[in-house]
């Protein structure tokens, strides 16, 4: 077999290779994508959720609710409500919003609007 028909083959054998690679890519890197999103909902929850017990917590020492999220790292007396401070995996940084909600509970929310994988935005997060 002539040299130039083996560089045409083995180009057609690269170029096929190429493509299916490409293709498989294409299915792989959303997938990926989605798991590290669905990653970083779970770690919001279970956050949110250490808030929520810690506020609780914080209520039943003082008969009161907290003032701002660091009485809840450490209070006046010095006792931890909170094993540390948990910085929002959605922003990267410890920017939580605070508030009363309609029931009077002091809540903590993300501070990013963008929606989850369910659509419903990350700050709604409970």
């Amino acid at each position: 077999m002539p040299t130039s028909d083996r560089r045409g083959i083995s180009l057609l054998v690269v170029t096929v290779a190429v493509l299916l690679l490409s293709v498989g890519l294409s299915v792989v890197i959303p997938r990926a994508d989605l798991e590290v999103r669905r990653r970083h909902e779970d770690d919001l929850r279970f956050i949110l959720g250490e808030f929520r017990r810690a506020v609780v917590r914080f209520e039943r020492c003082h008969s009161r609710q907290p003032q701002n999220l660091d009485e809840l790292l450490r209070d006046a007396e010095g006792r931890r409500f909170l094993r540390r401070a948990y910085i929002d995996p959605m922003t990267g940084s410890f920017d939580w919003q605070t508030g009363i909600d309609a029931s009077g509970t002091f809540t903590v929310r993300s501070a990013c609007a963008q929606p989850g994988i369910n659509g419903v935005p990350y700050s709604s997060f409970r």
